[in-house]
């Protein structure tokens, strides 16, 4: 399938490149500033040769959003999906997470810090565990990274960066609105020469939603959130100093619904997370020309679901799932020249996962190498070539390169393409997993290891299943699936005022993981399984424009047009073997290319408009934000296995955010907005969008003595 003519055409007009954007003029970044989680070195705006985009905290502060997954869901590009569709690429079935060029949530990395977040459900994470409070900036890196990160990185990798004081402070926010939510914030920074404490905690309380008022329950269930986050950096010498950071978060979830098929049936309970992390850095300069980090990190994540019948004594269902990621890591960095660094480092992962859903506890032990260099010949060239490899315990080695290129002819214009190679490994879910959730109508999920024709026969003997399907035939064990994806486009500056960022994207992916259905319950309900999936693709533009025609005001833009499909779909309906159901009449009919709308979980068309104000000498800030999504699949309906009718759609829509505020003295601040203000509601599709919500917050900031730079 190739792209329309005239999209190709915009895309020539700009003039080839890979950079998605340099600075979003409501974020105040510029090519002085720095990048480091596309090549995990200091490098500044101006020379980076991937698609990328940074989230100041100047523009987190101005949207006045709460939550991490508020703020992602603005950003071009991005895709917070609540998980549901077809699995692997197409999604998962839990949670929500974010997609990156298309590109399944499975294959985004989320960094805290430079290290990975776990706790993943069904493949996607819960965004709203992290606070946008005391975030310095997020860079995000998009294209396969797996370079430099590893195997979750194929899509790419979401940074959250936080704040490094460097005077004494203390800070106390809170933001009230609709559906009973309250976020807390209070924090205070201990400065020295020679160290620094930063100490912040958060509280999160949201009432929950209830979209249906005919049934028992909540759409979304009420929770409640604290946060306790400590960093704590130490000058040991002149040459030495030790970073550390720490983070716990308990979370509880209320639970309270009604049985399928069993009116007056009602089940309550709750789920309960505590999650932490320990991340200790040595950081050494051997000389001005030799850096040495070494990294210790630890993570756990446990959550226990414990639901009862209404006598509130009767067990119904009973989860527990752990999950502890260690890691000790080096990385070196040689400053051999001014045309050349090189960056070379290497670690050992040990991962294991204790829960009820698999048969006994399951680990994972995976060792890596990684070099990367950067060549400048001069101010116009910057060639950065790297490779990555891994050898997991659980599957062969793997070798994963990168190769990006800047060239920039003038001050106005930048040209850049990038090429990268990724993998990911099938997890724990996709291999073990043996999950009958009585919580959610009694379907059951079998990892790829867990199941085959034999043992679902022996079910059927049992009186579990009641059908086996012909899908099931295809079981067998799990490859790894591989990515190979390309980007190329162009920045131009017009003028001090305006740029415009354009990026073209290719992914070309192998060995896809999905989940489909293989058996019927007894019940009605379904029984999933794993499968791999010869080849698919994701494919398409991002525009980004940038305006800022007085010091005051600040006006963006960004559009991505999207293309994703199987390529054994594609193949099939050119050869004339694919056919669906008509929705009204029920007739079979041959299917055509146009009917076919590819991956379930994609709007082909994401777009957004910022306009925002911001005057320091009065203290008056306000924006307004319109974020579109068209319509995308969401699950087959007509039994061919792929999304072609109209009553297989989400409703695409436009949110409006907006949001004004103003500082009082230089210590208090008060914002008042409105997140959805045209009130688009899809409980089905769309959960994790509220209606329309008001807000008020109030922010107290004190500076108590000023400090150089640590």
């Amino acid at each position: 399938m190739k792209f329309s003519s005239s999209v190709f055409a915009l895309f020539m007009c700009s003039a080839l490149t890979a950079q998605v954007g340099t600075a979003d003029t409501l974020s105040g970044a510029n090519a002085t500033d720095v990048l480091v989680t596309a090549t995990r070195t200091e490098v500044k705006l101006g020379n980076v040769a991937v698609p990328y985009q940074i989230i100041s905290k100047a523009q987190i502060a101005a949207t006045g959003v709460a939550r991490l997954q508020e703020l992602l869901q603005e950003q071009t590009g991005l895709f917070v999906t609540n998980g549901s569709g077809t699995g692997g690429v197409g999604g998962g079935v839990f949670g929500n997470g974010v997609q990156i060029q298309g590109m399944s949530p499975d294959y985004t990395l989320i960094l805290i810090n430079g290290e990975p977040i776990i706790g993943r459900q069904g493949g996607t994470l819960n965004l709203a565990r992290f606070t946008v409070a005391n975030i310095k900036k997020i860079e995000i890196v998009k294209g396969p990274s797996s370079s430099l990160y590893g195997s979750e990185a194929m899509g790419g990798v979401i940074n959250i960066i936080t704040e490094q004081p460097t005077q004494n402070s203390l800070q106390a926010g809170i933001r009230a609105g609709g559906y009973g939510i309250v976020d807390a914030n209070v924090g205070g920074n201990w400065v020295t020469r020679k160290s620094f404490v930063s100490v912040q905690a958060n509280h999160y309380r949201f009432g929950g939603s209830d979209f249906d008022k005919n049934s028992f329950g909540f759409t979304q269930d009420p929770f409640q959130s604290n946060t306790l986050q400590v960093q704590y950096n130490q000058r040991l010498s002149p040459k030495t100093k030790l970073l550390t950071f720490f983070r716990a978060n308990r979370e509880i979830t209320n639970n309270a619904f009604e049985v399928l098929g069993s009116a007056g049936r009602t089940i309550t309970g709750d789920i309960r997370v505590n999650d932490i992390n320990l991340n200790p850095t040595l950081v050494h300069q051997f000389s001005k020309k030799i850096q040495s980090s070494l990294r210790l990190y630890f993570t756990e994540y446990h959550s226990i679901q414990n639901l009862t019948e209404a006598d509130k004594t009767t067990p119904y269902y009973y989860d527990n799932f752990k999950q502890r990621f260690l890691r000790i890591e080096n990385q070196t960095n040689f400053y051999l020249s001014t045309r050349h660094t090189l960056s070379a480092g290497g670690g050992a992962v040990e991962e294991t996962l204790i829960t009820n859903r698999y048969a006994g506890v399951r680990g994972n032990t995976i060792g890596y190498l990684f070099a990367q260099h950067e060549y400048a010949p001069n101010k116009q060239w910057n060639v950065i070539a790297g490779v990555r490899y891994d050898r997991n315990e659980a599957y062969a080695s793997r070798m994963s390169p990168k190769l990006a290129i800047r060239y920039q002819p003038s001050d106005r214009l930048k040209i850049t393409a990038s090429f990268g190679a990724g993998f990911k490994a099938p997890d724990y879910r996709q291999l073990y997993l043996s999950l009958v959730n009585a919580a959610a109508g009694g379907y059951a999920i079998y990892g790829a290891n867990e199941i085959d024709i034999a043992k679902l026969v022996q079910l059927q003997q049992q009186g579990f299943i009641q059908t086996i399907l012909p899908r099931a035939a295809d079981l067998q064990l799990l490859k790894p699936e591989t990515s190979v994806g390309i980007n190329l486009g162009s920045q131009y500056k017009f003028s001090n005022k305006l740029q415009m960022d354009v990026n073209l994207f290719n992914n070309d992916i192998s060995n896809q993981i999905v989940f489909d259905i293989i058996a019927l319950r007894s019940n009605g309900s379904s029984v999933f399984s794993y499968f791999n999936v010869n080849q698919s693709f994701t494919r398409g533009i991002e525009l980004n424009l940038h305006y800022q025609p007085t010091k005051n005001w600040h006006i963006s833009g960004g559009y991505q047009f999207l293309q994703t499909a199987d390529k054994a779909v594609v193949n099939a309906i050119r050869e004339g073997r694919m056919f669906g159901r008509n929705e009204q009449t029920n007739q079979v009919y041959q299917l055509s290319r146009a009917d076919y709308r590819g991956l379930p979980n994609r709007s082909p068309h994401m777009a957004n408009i910022k306009i925002g104000y911001d005057n320091a000498a009065t203290g008056w800030l306000a924006n307004i934000r319109a974020i579109y999504r068209s319509s995308w699949g969401t699950f087959d309906k007509d039994g061919n296995g792929i999304i072609n009718r109209t009553d297989e759609l989400a409703q695409g829509f436009v949110q409006i955010n907006a949001s004004v505020g103003k500082t009082f003295h230089p210590n208090w601040q008060v914002q008042t907005g409105v997140e959805n203000l045209l009130n688009h509601i899809d409980a089905n599709n769309l959960p994790n969008i509220l209606g329309r919500n008001y807000y008020v917050t109030v922010k107290y900031n004190l500076s108590i003595k000023k400090n150089n730079k640590q």
